[in-house]
């Protein structure tokens, strides 16, 4: 809403016969509808940056396949000597 648009909707709700009760109603249905839409925008911000995540780890192997690695890096083609420390 422009300016001019917002000292309107001022002049109109100035020409109104608003009990200050009801002027407390409706400021706390304009902070209610803004506090509304800002947590909106913000939770929207944040599924967008998930959503911008989706994919980020496609290439990345799997459980599986990270064990096998780990288990083949195990292995060795030697015996182990058990080194005794006594002299």
């Amino acid at each position: 809403m422009n300016t001019i648009s917002m000292n309107n909707l001022w002049s109109y709700l100035e020409g109104l016969s608003l009990t200050s009760a009801n002027q407390r109603w409706l400021g706390k249905k304009l902070i209610k509808a803004s506090a509304a839409k800002t947590s909106k925008t913000e939770e929207e911000k944040k599924l967008k940056k998930l959503d911008s995540l989706f994919g980020v780890w496609a290439n990345t192997p799997d459980g599986e396949q990270i064990e096998k690695v780990i288990l083949d890096a195990r292995t060795a083609d030697y015996e182990r000597e058990v080194a005794l420390m006594d002299d």
